[in-house]
């Protein structure tokens, strides 16, 4: 009897996976098995192994302008989240007057499709939008618009306004949590309110941090419609393989090796950045 039981119980368990692995192996693992075997093969050649995709765009010599470039995007814009996101969340925790708009208004990015949000971004910070027009008017020693699209700094600025939500909303639902008679003990033992931040309430709430600064990162990483519509002449990873299926004739080869340095440079660096913010944990 125990044996039949445990037996039903693992195909009941069996069974109720399935679906789960069903969308895993449909939805990831056939996809990227696809794009290896792809960027593994000769363009528009069916049979053959070559590794000259990997290697030719390695060689080249803005690759590794592409890869920096990659890298610096979507870590500032990682590092601008986990401050403005840790800011914001220590005065909504108070909750001030009209925090529940402030709450709301904190997703709106993540609501706002990714292009028409690049298109809006592209409008307010242009030479006559809003904002320039605002600086203008108000600051005396600006007296020409400031250049912020199609920028390095513009790019950082538009990713982090479409990504902090990631972090914010992890953040802030660990500060919650947090029983404020820790910083009160704390605050008893006298330190002050720089002290009970630094070595209290962060240390506490890095999980969230550290969790929402990975969704962040990962997002910002494989960015595309921004860096499209408003990087200009400064086109990540992202864009450099949709250039390569936007040719006549297409190069999906190309454009699956390129995929797949893009994929291993992402975990290789997750993996490195999860280990150092785990340590003084340690």
């Amino acid at each position: 009897m125990k044996r039949g039981s445990k037996t039903r119980a693992a195909l009941v368990t069996l069974l109720m996976l399935l679906p789960g692995l069903a969308c895993f192996l449909g939805l990831f693992f056939y996809p990227m098995m696809v794009t290896v075997v792809r960027s593994l093969r000769p363009e528009g050649a069916h049979t053959g192994w070559t590794l000259g995709h990997y290697t030719t765009f390695i060689s080249e010599p803005r690759a590794r302008d592409v890869i920096f470039l990659t890298f610096v995007l979507s870590i500032s814009a990682t590092l601008c989240s986990i401050v403005f996101s840790v800011i914001l969340c220590l005065v909504l925790r108070r909750k001030p007057r009209g925090h529940r708009f402030f709450r709301l208004a904190m997703l709106i990015p993540r609501v706002v499709p990714g292009l028409i949000g690049a298109l809006g971004l592209l409008l307010l910070f242009g030479s006559r939008g809003w904002v320039n027009l605002a600086l203008i008017q108000f600051v005396p020693w600006i007296t020409e618009p400031v250049r912020i699209n199609y920028t390095i700094g513009g790019l950082i600025l538009f990713y982090t306004w479409l990504y902090f939500p990631f972090t914010s909303v992890t953040t802030l639902s660990t500060l919650e949590s947090l029983d404020p008679a820790i910083e009160e003990a704390a605050d008893v033992s006298g330190a002050n309110r720089w002290q009970v931040l630094r070595h209290v309430v962060i240390p506490l709430i890095m999980p969230g941090i550290l969790a929402g600064s990975v969704l962040t990162f990962m997002a910002a990483f494989g960015a595309f419609s921004i860096p499209l519509i408003a990087g200009g002449n400064y086109r990540p990873l992202s864009v450099e393989i949709f250039r390569q299926i936007d040719f006549t004739p297409t190069r999906w080869s190309a454009a699956s090796a390129r995929a797949m340095i893009m994929a291993g440079l992402q975990v290789v660096f997750l993996t490195i950045y999860m280990r150092i913010l785990r340590r003084p944990s340690r």
